[in-house]
Parts: C-alpha cells; sequence; structure tokens
C-alpha cells in the first residue's frame, strides 16, 4: 500500500508503538515536507525521547517526502470552512494538499480536526486508523489509544461528511 502519513502525531505515535520500521518494510510510506520536519521526540516516562526522523527515514529513502505548491495549498483552503482552517496545522494542510493530488494514496490520522475536513476534499474513503492499518498490516497491538480506533476515526469522518451536507443544504443558494 501506498501509505500517505497525515500528521506529525500519527507518526510520533507508530514509532513510540515500535511498529513504524515494521510498516515501512510492508508498505510505501510517504509524508510532506513540514510534517517531516515537526517530527522531533515523544515523551517516555517523563523524559523525552529525540527522535532523529529526516535522517533516520528520509535521507535514507524509508520515507519518501513530498511537498505542496502554494496554489495546492489556497485550493484546499478554499474548501474548508473558515470555522476549521483555525484548528488545522500546517503540516496537515500540506498533507491534505498532496492528497487532493495524488490519488494513489491511502492516508492515516489520529487527528480529529483534520479527519473531519476530509469530506470536504472529497477524500473520506482514503483513510485509514491506525488500528485498521495495524491490522491489515497482520501486526498485533495489545491495546490503543482511543484515538487510534476505528472506531474513534469513524465517528469523526462521519461528523465531517454531516457537516458538508449541512454546509451544502444551509450556506449555498440552490441551483436553478
Amino acid at each position: 500500500m501506498k501509505l500517505w502519513l497525515l500528521d506529525t502525531d500519527v507518526i510520533i505515535d507508530l514509532i513510540r508503538l515500535k511498529v513504524f520500521d515494521k510498516l515501512a518494510t510492508l508498505h510505501e510510506i510517504n509524508a510532506a515536507s513540514t510534517v517531516i520536519d515537526e517530527v522531533r521526540y515523544y515523551i517516555r516516562d517523563g523524559v523525552q525521547v529525540p527522535i532523529p526522523f529526516r535522517r533516520e527515514y528520509v535521507d535514507t529513502g524509508i520515507v519518501s517526502e513530498v511537498s505542496a505548491e502554494p496554489e495546492e495549498l489556497a485550493e484546499v483552503l478554499d474548501h474548508i470552512p473558515e470555522h476549521q482552517r483555525s484548528v488545522i496545522h500546517g503540516g496537515e494542510l500540506e498533507s491534505m494538499a498532496v492528497l487532493v493530488r495524488r490519488d494513489d494514496l491511502v492516508f492515516c490520522s489520529c487527528d480529529a480536526a483534520t479527519i473531519r475536513a476530509l469530506p470536504f476534499l472529497d477524500l473520506s474513503e482514503r483513510g485509514i486508523s491506525v488500528e485498521k492499518l495495524l491490522k491489515t498490516s497482520g501486526l498485533t497491538q495489545s491495546s490503543f489509544e482511543d484515538r487510534h480506533k476505528e472506531a474513534y476515526f469513524r465517528s469523526n469522518l462521519d461528523i465531517g461528511k454531516r457537516n458538508r451536507l449541512d454546509r451544502l443544504f444551509f450556506t449555498k443558494p440552490a441551483p436553478y
């Protein structure tokens, strides 16, 4: 699978859960430049654990780095409602712009705001939760945080779909 890791949190969580390296052997992993630059460390037992992500994964070719053009970012912003734009970070915005351009990628995210924005870009059907990604990859995990679960992903996607329908029916005049 051509896997798109949409945000910093999902990359850090997969590294922290010690499944990132295995996923990298099973899938072609891609990430946005902005997201890659944000992956710096995670906290374990109150101690900051550094992640030399660019050096260990990008520079070695394990993860492919992809960038979006300013016009692509502007197009994504045009589709996302104003009230949602403020909760979407730069890396997530760049990721969504690349997803619009590249229809060969399956994305994984655990960020509620980003997942809720995806229906506005017609990207709902190309997403996968951390839980489902690990299961389809044949990897087991004894427990998941709520944000990694399939139910969390689907719930936020459903909220985004309802918000999109509300916007279509209640903020735009009906065509004649």
